[in-house]
């Protein structure tokens, strides 16, 4: 990668960068206050911030909301139909009272499987505006300042770690692969696959009251519920969320910047963005995503080949008029 960017340090980039640079870290305040600013206004910004979720009350029956919409799992699966944009901001309370186990699990996909596609076209689109930017950065073409901004913003929210200035002339190549290397989708399979694990499939009761899809712990002081085993002396909480969508987002986020799943990332760039991922060995490296490793890793591999979820291997939005 570092060789791929050499000659992004001639005269005219390295003037430029030095320019991006100094305005972003300098001009703008303290590094930490221009940090808080720019998270802040990711947030405001968003895409995900902006879709509309229906809430899901007692009495409101998600398979019928479902099916209004034109809702057809079966002919998504077959990659005959795309994915109706039905959003639900919390899981239906159907999940814990149906008996119909292939109704379940077909209620439980169908209620992820829209906010998994939809962060995952998002990152597809930065995906696809980082390229553009590092292409205009090595052949030296002029980099708007609102590019220049929102390039800031994706370092800091994929945490690239960049030092000084002249950290960042020195391993721009670096710095930009690595963000290049984050920003990147998760397969629907694997998000399905492991959401159904860490929640019971969506009858636990983390998933139920706090939209804790995913097992993530928190320390903070934002929305957390106290787990009912928890170990005397231990603090951590299991990270609630408002929305469905909101869980996915950090869910995906979590794995394309820990340290523990770096091994994932290196095992996904071996993939162009015009292929189809195989999920295998994307499973093979989550040892470190639960306490069980080896045994987690062949339980989500079980999930997604009883349930057949490399169906949705192909699974895409439907186009809005």
């Amino acid at each position: 990668m570092d060789e791929m960017y050499k000659h992004s340090n001639h005269t005219s980039i390295r003037d430029t960068i030095l320019i991006f640079i100094a305005t972003v870290f300098f001009i703008g305040g303290p590094v930490w206050l221009a940090n808080w600013q720019i998270r802040e206004s990711e947030q405001h910004h968003s895409p995900i911030a902006l879709v509309k979720n229906i809430q899901l009350g007692d009495g409101v029956f998600a398979l019928k909301i479902l099916a209004s919409h034109g809702f057809d799992m079966t002919q998504i699966r077959k990659d005959k139909a795309a994915v109706p944009e039905v959003y639900f901001a919390n899981l239906p309370r159907e999940l814990t009272r149906i008996k119909d186990s292939r109704i379940k699990k077909e209620l439980f996909f169908s209620s992820l499987l829209p906010p998994i596609l939809k962060v995952n076209d998002v990152i597809r689109q930065d995906r696809k505006k980082l390229k553009k930017i590092i292409l205009k950065l090595i052949i030296g073409s002029n980099v708007s300042e609102p590019d220049y901004y929102w390039l800031t913003r994706k370092l800091v929210h994929y945490r690239v770690k960049v030092r000084d200035v002249q950290d960042f002339i020195s391993r721009s190549g670096n710095i930009l692969g690595q963000l290049l290397d984050r920003m990147n989708i998760i397969p629907p399979e694997l998000a399905l696959a492991q959401a159904a694990q860490e929640s019971g499939w969506g009858t636990s009761r983390f998933a139920q009251q706090g939209n804790a899809l995913y097992g993530q712990w928190t320390w903070g002081s934002g929305c957390g519920m106290v787990p009912s085993q928890r170990a005397e002396g231990k603090t951590h909480r299991m990270k609630c969320f408002k929305t469905i969508i909101e869980a996915v987002d950090s869910y995906i986020l979590n794995l394309n910047t820990h340290k523990a799943y770096t091994a994932l990332r290196r095992a996904r760039s071996a993939f162009r963005d015009d292929q189809i991922m195989d999920v295998i060995p994307l499973v093979n490296t989550l040892i470190n995503y639960s306490e069980e490793g080896q045994e987690y890793v062949e339980k989500i591999k079980n999930i997604i080949r009883i349930n057949k979820l490399k169906d949705f291997r192909l699974a895409r939005l439907k186009a809005r008029k």
